[in-house]
């Protein structure tokens, strides 16, 4: 996405995203970081936002989460992430809504079901198919009209309390609610869990995926704290968050780890009227913090010496997402990196935010050829492999993974 002169206001917040207390510890700072998808033209550069990323743990709950409120509605009324062209994503979205029909709701009829960020509309296609009446609320206008030209009946709009008013009769209560690496961009997710209780039926299944805070803290994927990201989530956060707002954890395993997408928490909840306790450890959650910091620390250092390393290679980074942006922009020496390559760019003669990288379709790779190609998308690190030697030659040896690079 490329857009001249934006204004952007932030403002650090007041209390907890969840627990509204205001007891921070600040660990980790990244420093002028710019947004994932603000791709941009040679004459804008300088002109992206731009701004340091501080993350906090709450000592009252013990959550992770971005200490400042970005204002997104501009930004995300012109995003344009799309997993279309990726077959093992694909292939999650239908397994997942064989396994949320099968295993839940036992194979019912005329069910309703309504995505938060519903982006292309893949994931609802996929319910749809088993017979399911679906909705989209997405707030990118370029998705929104994408989706509905391929069947998949979207509103363009935030998911807030005022969804209500933009949504007809028949999906105001509905047997299932889904939101896939959404969750964790709403600023304030007690408020949405609350709507999600108004719009979802007693009997009803509630299925988030976010990225897991756990997997961030194993991996040092630094990569995954954005500006667009306001919470950060692990199984024993999640599940005290989903207890304190009325809601049951059923399963953290309705997929196994090999059908999962890379650092996915997904989880299955159901309403319950008897709000639960759930003892979270926070001095504990604070200390794998700390320890996070110093192996971020590491790992960018580490990346720095591999790229200056290969200095007198052809490197090229396949993955303009967030996980390429957000590394690269942390990068002393990001200069050395020749392109960047997508399988979906956002446009023509575009560059990477802050780094100036010039982002291509994969095409380029037969035309500029590459000595060696990080993946930063390593989530479908093997497809992609794959894929560039048998239409380009590339042999496997020529690749390194991001998950490779992390490591300290």
């Amino acid at each position: 996405m490329e857009k001249e002169n934006r204004k952007v206001t932030r403002k650090k917040i007041s209390g907890c995203r969840i627990c509204k207390s205001d007891n921070f510890i600040e660990v980790i700072k990244l420093e002028n970081m710019p947004f994932t998808d603000e791709f941009i033209k040679k004459e804008n550069f300088g002109k992206e936002y731009v701004q340091n990323i501080e993350i906090a743990v709450c000592r009252n709950c013990g959550s992770t989460q971005n200490l400042y409120d970005t204002d997104m509605k501009e930004y995300y009324s012109e995003y344009t992430y799309s997993v279309q062209s990726s077959g093992f994503a694909i292939n999650f979205m239908r397994i997942l809504a064989e396994r949320i029909n099968k295993d839940y709701f036992k194979g019912k009829k005329d069910l309703k079901i309504i995505e938060i960020g519903s982006g292309t509309g893949e994931q609802l296609l996929e319910f749809k198919k088993l017979g399911y009446d679906i909705l989209g609320v997405e707030p990118s206008e370029q998705l929104s009209e994408y989706a509905n030209d391929t069947g998949v009946k979207t509103i363009t709009a935030f998911f807030d309390e005022n969804i209500f008013d933009k949504i007809n009769e028949d999906f105001k209560k509905v047997d299932a609610v889904i939101t896939s690496y959404t969750f964790d961009h709403i600023p304030y997710p007690t408020e949405a869990l609350q709507v999600i209780r108004k719009i979802l039926k007693d009997d009803g299944a509630l299925i988030i995926e976010v990225h897991d805070l756990a997997l961030i803290e194993k991996r040092n994927e630094f990569c995954l704290f954005e500006h667009e990201h306001y919470t950060y989530l692990n199984e024993e956060t999640i599940t005290s968050l989903l207890n304190a707002n009325g809601f049951e954890v059923l399963t953290f395993d309705i997929l196994n780890s090999s059908e999962k997408r890379a650092n996915s928490l997904l989880v299955v909840a159901k309403k319950n009227e008897e709000e639960k306790d759930f003892d979270i450890n926070v001095d504990n959650e604070i200390e794998k913090l700390k320890d996070l910091n110093l192996n971020i620390q590491a790992s960018i250092k580490k990346i720095d010496e591999w790229i200056f390393s290969n200095k007198n290679l052809n490197i090229v980074a396949y993955g303009a997402g967030g996980r390429g942006v957000m590394t690269i922009a942390a990068l002393k020496n990001s200069g050395l990196i020749k392109y960047m390559v997508d399988k979906n760019p956002k446009s023509k003669d575009i560059f990477a935010p802050k780094t100036h990288i010039p982002v291509y379709d994969i095409e380029m790779l037969n035309f500029k050829r590459a000595d060696k190609i990080i993946v930063f998308s390593f989530g479908y690190y093997n497809e992609i492999v794959k894929e560039l030697g048998e239409k380009f030659g590339y042999s496997s040896e020529q690749f390194v993974s991001l998950l490779e690079l992390l490591k300290t």
